[in-house]
């Protein structure tokens, strides 16, 4: 009897959380995320309408959903000079890298000279 009643009470809460929510719920969730971004203050907000702040809030999710990283290449023209620069980028660190091994070499012999000295 306990498992029927709790399966039962589950199946409440499953139909309560797919129902979805309100207009002033997704007017609440949007205000709220357009507080979060900059340019937008909570008094702005207040008392507009749930359409205006729908047409805000898309275009916000527009202008999100629209960014391409500087990773990215859009054309493949550009693919082949991004790689290019990230092979010269690499051999340039590693010429870094080899300078530094050079120096902490200079550095021992400039050690031992100055010990023979003494």
């Amino acid at each position: 009897m306990n498992k029927r009643k709790k399966h039962f009470a589950k199946l409440r809460a499953e139909k309560i959380r797919r129902k979805p929510p309100i207009k002033e719920q997704q007017r609440n969730q949007m205000s709220t995320y357009l507080r979060n971004m900059p340019g937008y203050k909570h008094t702005q907000l207040k008392n507009i309408s749930f359409k205006e702040i729908q047409m805000l809030f898309d275009k916000e999710m527009k202008r999100v959903n629209s960014f391409v990283p500087m990773d990215s290449e859009v054309v493949e023209g550009s693919r082949k000079k991004t790689e290019s620069s990230r092979k010269e980028t690499v051999s340039k660190k590693r010429t870094g890298e080899e300078l530094d091994e050079e120096s902490v070499k200079r550095q021992k012999l400039e050690d031992d000279a100055e010990k023979a000295k003494l």
